[in-house]
Formats: structure tokens, C-alpha cells, sequence
């Protein structure tokens, strides 16, 4: 059995909980043309770069949407509804009990440099990280694919088996999951599946519970 020597965590819906936020507001652009955005459509966008709900919105009203003004209009009202977003509860604990345990942790997330560095200093979660790894609009590389774990990993010279993935989208798991990964997925929709254990909230976890999820001899070093 390989030592735990690293957690990776995603960002957005994992260490904070943002998506409720977003959904909001590509729902109310959905609304302005007579349509609500699903469950389906919205489960197929989270976690994924380049993905963007405008194609299935056109499909809904049979007319080409203004896709440049839908873009400001969610922009603008997610960072409006973003002010009051915080840190997911417990987790702040968590990253506390994994520098206590000597492991190393890095964000691996599809967002911008930028966008994570200002949302994780509003959640009071923004030191610590060994590194930040990141598409920054890298289509190729973003989650699904395995890239940005792959190179994380090679940071951090260790093997697969030495590091653990959180997780909450179905392109993040994937992306876990290709890099030869144990992932654990937050429970953010009830359609998330395919992660080696799904948990319903870090609060009831400390770091080896936490751990013991998806492994039943957890070593860390």
C-alpha cells in the first residue's frame, strides 16, 4: 500500500461552494428568453471548460441567442451573487488536520489563476497550497482529460497511488479517474457518480476518516 503524501483538491463546488450561485444565474438569463436551464444541461457543464448552455438555449426557443450579451449579463450577476459565497463548512478544518499530517495539498481546477486566487482569498482558504494547477483557458488540458492532475502529480514527484482526489463534478471525477487517481467526490447533485467514494459534507470527516473513504489501510506519512 503506497503512503498518502498528497490530497489534490478542485476549486469551484469542492473547496467553496459556489455552484448554486452560477446555476442561479445562467438560470435567470434562461428565464429572460421563457425557458429554465435543467439539471441535465447543468450537471453536463459543471466542471468543464468550454461547455457553455447557449446551443441548448437556441435549441429551446428555435432562435440564435445573443451569446456575447448572455455572457456579460451571467458574468455580471454570478459576481453579484458570489459576494456572499464562502468556504465549504469543515473545510477549512480539513486543510488544517492535512498540514498538521505533513501532507502536501495543491488546488487542480479548470478555473483561471485569477478566479481562484480571488475567491479563495474571500473564503479565507488562500495559503498553504504547495502550488496552483490550472487551465487558464487551456481547453486541451482542462478536466476532462487527465492533464492537469498528470502534471500535478509530477510536481510533486510522487506516483498516482501517493495522492487522493476531491472532487464534486463528473469531469473532475473522469479527469481523477484517468490520471490513475482515488477520488473522492462531494455530493453536489445526486447525479454525481463514478468517484471511489462520494461523501454528503467534509463535516463529518477528519482528514483519516476522510481518507479511509477510498482506501481501508490508510498510511500517511
Amino acid at each position: 500500500m503506497n503512503r498518502i503524501e498528497a490530497v489534490l483538491f478542485d476549486f469551484d463546488g469542492t473547496l467553496w461552494d459556489c455552484e448554486p450561485f452560477i446555476f442561479q444565474a445562467y438560470d435567470e438569463c434562461f428565464r429572460q428568453h421563457g425557458h429554465r436551464l435543467s439539471d441535465t444541461t447543468w450537471l453536463r457543464m459543471m466542471g468543464t471548460a468550454g461547455l457553455s448552455p447557449w446551443e441548448h438555449l437556441e435549441q429551446l426557443t428555435g432562435r440564435r441567442v445573443d451569446r456575447a450579451a448572455a455572457e456579460r449579463l451571467v458574468r455580471r450577476r454570478t459576481d453579484e451573487l458570489l459576494v456572499t459565497a464562502r468556504a465549504r463548512s469543515g473545510i477549512r478544518r480539513l486543510l488544517d488536520e492535512v498540514d498538521q499530517d505533513g501532507l502536501h495539498r495543491a488546488i487542480v481546477s479548470n478555473s483561471n489563476r485569477s478566479w481562484i486566487a480571488r475567491y479563495a482569498a474571500q473564503c479565507g482558504i488562500a495559503d498553504g497550497w504547495a502550488f496552483v494547477e490550472c487551465a487558464d483557458g487551456d481547453l486541451v488540458r482542462a478536466k476532462p482529460a487527465p492533464d492537469l492532475y498528470l502534471t500535478a502529480l509530477a510536481r510533486l514527484g510522487l506516483e498516482p497511488g501517493q495522492a487522493v482526489a476531491i472532487e464534486d463534478s463528473p469531469a473532475g471525477i473522469r479527469a481523477a479517474k484517468r490520471a490513475g487517481l482515488r477520488c473522492i467526490a462531494v455530493r453536489t447533485h445526486p447525479a454525481v457518480e463514478g468517484a471511489d467514494a462520494l461523501i454528503d459534507s467534509f463535516d463529518r470527516h477528519d482528514l483519516t476518516s476522510l481518507l479511509a473513504t477510498v482506501t481501508s489501510a490508510v498510511e500517511l506519512r
